[in-house]
């Protein structure tokens, strides 16, 4: 996309891709099943006889099995489009609802099920949606992922909200029809604001990745990218999934704890759509830095056990859970064609997936050894300053010029 004098104008130009990849993240794979999963969990232990901990291997499942398949996912967005991959992914991530709640009578089968979910509904993750937006936007780029990227953080209020009665009221079974019905409702809508999302009237070869393309994860600057986005995974996630036991092991009862957890969706939010603007004013790999080096701050905050700094920690700390993705979108669009973007963002996906995974697992060890959690926010916020120092020995790359200039890859 060439930048113009109007280029203010992108967002008034695009919005209804801004819109449409909001509501369809708001109702993909990252969010809809996502917040959901953990819902699901005591109805299904009680109804199976399962321990808490079998119950929670479908989440296990799909978070390392997406993680593994994101960058052929990838590669499939690149070569067929971002909207038609979506929309089928869609109806796959529907369906799969829908034989969670019929098909679902043990363990096997409910593992098969979320296997099937994961591949089916893949494509409904940030990796195509964000492939929609640094298509169609330059100079206005961070904002229309950072409005976007909201879409998770809305699904991360309204699905608990809606679920857990909705369990209580019917049973899991129906609840599980009921979210393959809210899919199938939005599809028209999305696919409506989504239509022409795959026009290349400039870059007409992008949508055809060329071959060997999966080469380009071992591009060096894309490592240090992936290595960046490991270590804060690791570190916020496992922050994230603690946060509740942490505060309470300070003396919060637990419904004080509930709240000022739920403060991180707000600060989810917040934190997407600031990025998003400052994206688009600053370079990305600073801006980042500066990101990380705030949710340390936070984490080392809540390591001191203070009930007044808890706050300000939290905040901090969410703030940066609020980047995560846009960042990554970002920093790949800049520095890499964007007929690679899907495969290499998929990449960075996957490392993400691996720290969600391997971070509340090692706070947990860590908790287990020590007896509380001021060794992992310390650790953590090692981990952050980390990324942040590797985010600074970036080169600063030319800002709002669209992407790495590379032949057959200029921005549409």
């Amino acid at each position: 996309m060439t930048p113009t004098p109007h280029a203010p104008l992108e967002l008034r130009q695009h919005w209804r891709y801004v819109l449409g990849c909001f509501l369809g993240l708001a109702s993909g794979v990252s969010s809809l099943y996502f917040y959901s999963s953990g819902l699901f969990l005591k109805p299904l232990a009680a109804e199976f006889g399962w321990t808490r901990g079998t119950a929670s291997l479908g989440s296990l499942i799909s978070s390392v099995l997406l993680g593994c398949a994101a960058p052929f996912i990838g590669q499939l967005i690149d070569r067929y489009g971002a909207r038609r991959v979506t929309l089928i992914s869609l109806v796959g991530l529907s369906t799969s609802f829908l034989l969670l709640g019929v098909w679902t009578q043990g363990l096997a089968s409910f593992l098969t099920l979320v296997t099937v979910l994961t591949l089916l509904g893949g494509a409904t993750s940030p990796l195509s949606f964000t492939r929609i937006l640094v298509g169609k936007f330059s100079r206005q780029r961070g904002l229309a992922l950072g409005i976007a990227i909201t879409g998770t953080g809305v699904g991360a209020i309204l699905v608990p909200l809606i679920v857990t009665p909705a369990i209580a009221s019917f049973g899991w079974r129906a609840t599980y029809l009921g979210l393959a019905a809210v899919v199938l409702a939005l599809l028209p809508l999305i696919a409506y604001f989504l239509r022409g999302a795959d026009a290349a009237p400039v870059e007409e070869g992008r949508r055809r990745a060329p071959q060997g393309s999966l080469k380009a994860l071992a591009d060096p600057r894309f490592f240090r990218i992936a290595a960046v986005f490991l270590l804060c995974s690791v570190g916020i996630f496992g922050t994230i999934v603690h946060i509740v036991p942490m505060l309470t092991d300070l003396g919060l009862s637990p419904n004080r704890a509930a709240g000022l957890a739920s403060i991180l969706g707000v600060a989810v939010i917040v934190g997407r759509i600031v990025t998003g603007l400052l994206l688009d004013m600053f370079d990305a790999a600073r801006l980042s830095a500066t990101l990380f080096t705030l949710s340390a701050t936070g984490m080392l905050l809540l390591s001191t056990g203070k009930p007044a700094l808890v706050l300000p920690g939290l905040l901090m700390t969410g703030f940066a859970v609020g980047a995560e993705f846009d960042l990554a979108a970002y920093l790949v669009s800049r520095r890499f064609p964007l007929n690679l973007y899907s495969t290499l963002f998929g990449g960075v996906y996957a490392t993400v997936a691996i720290g969600a995974g391997v971070g509340p697992f090692l706070a947990g060890r860590l908790f287990d050894s020590s007896g509380s959690y001021i060794s992992w926010l310390c650790l953590a916020a090692g981990l952050l300053l980390a990324a942040a120092m590797i985010c600074l020995m970036e080169r600063p790359a030319a800002h709002a010029t669209g992407t790495v200039a590379a032949a057959g890859s200029g921005e549409s």
